[in-house]
This record gives structure tokens, sequence and C-alpha cells, in this order.
């Protein structure tokens, strides 16, 4: 596991997790995913989901992620706006990869809003490159930048 910030559990997602990264969700972003849509998420097959929370039990950031042949798409991240600039964010991506690692992936990708230069300023920090843009792809008709990090051919691949 990657390394987090001292007062924070890294820990995978639960259904009971669900309710409380729907309400973090509806806080940080204008088009958020319902409730329902995680619960189909959790614990599904060529799923990888992480919940960081504080040592007194508030949800602080979490990443969903899901497998596309041998790519690692991560769907949703965020951190709480409490929680900003104390690199949790960084290291749910670093689990990301070393999930992405651990199963030879070629690379991981995403879509950011253009509009979200902190997250873009993340992504490119860790490595990931813009590859392509997905017209209109938000609901409120912001497109989105498609990035991604690659880490390599598969093993055994040729």
């Amino acid at each position: 596991m990657a390394a987090i910030a001292k007062g924070f559990l890294i820990r995978p997602a639960r259904e009971e997790d669900v309710p409380v990264v729907a309400a973090l969700e509806a806080e940080v972003f204008s088009d958020p995913w319902p409730a329902h849509l995680y619960m189909q998420e959790v614990g599904q097959p060529l799923r990888f989901q992480r919940v960081v929370y504080t040592e007194d039990g508030y949800l602080a950031a979490y990443l969903f992620a899901c497998w596309q042949v041998d790519e690692l798409h991560v769907l949703k991240v965020a951190t709480h706006p409490l929680h900003e600039g104390k690199g949790l964010g960084t290291s749910l991506m670093a689990e990301a990869r070393v999930e992405a690692e651990r199963a030879s992936a070629r690379g991981i990708v995403l879509e950011v809003r253009p509009s979200n230069r902190r997250a873009i300023r993340l992504y490119r920090y860790l490595g990931y490159d813009v590859v392509g843009r997905r017209p209109r792809y938000y609901a409120d008709g912001e497109d989105a930048l498609v990035m991604t990090l690659e880490l390599g051919p598969r093993q055994g691949a040729g």
C-alpha cells in the first residue's frame, strides 16, 4: 500500500461507505453520481476502490476505478475540501498505480475537466499525459481531457 498522511486511514471501500461517499461527491462535483451507482460498484469484480478516513471516522477522500481490458480506468477521485493539500489524492492515485502494476496493466486512464486545473497539475506531476479530448463529456457540456499514465507492455504480450 502507498503511504498515507499521518492521521488518516486508507482501505478498500465497503457498502457502508456509500452514503458518505455519495454525500462528499455531491459536495465537490457539479454532476455527482447518485449513491446507487456507487453501490453497484462496491465489491464487484474488475473494480478497485479506496476510501480515506480521518482517525476520528470522517471520510476525507475516495477513489473508484474499474478495469477496462488492460487499463485501470479511474472513474472518480475526490478529496474533502477540509483535507485538500494533505497528499490524499496523491496517495489514492499511488494506490491505483500499485494495483495497475500488480496486474501488469498497460496503463491508467482518466477523464478530467479542463477547468479543474488543480487536478490536472496533480496528474501531470504524477506522470500523466493528455492524450485526447471528449467533447461535451460532462452534463453541463464541458469537454473532458483524457489523461493516461503509461506503465509499459503487459508481461507475456507479444
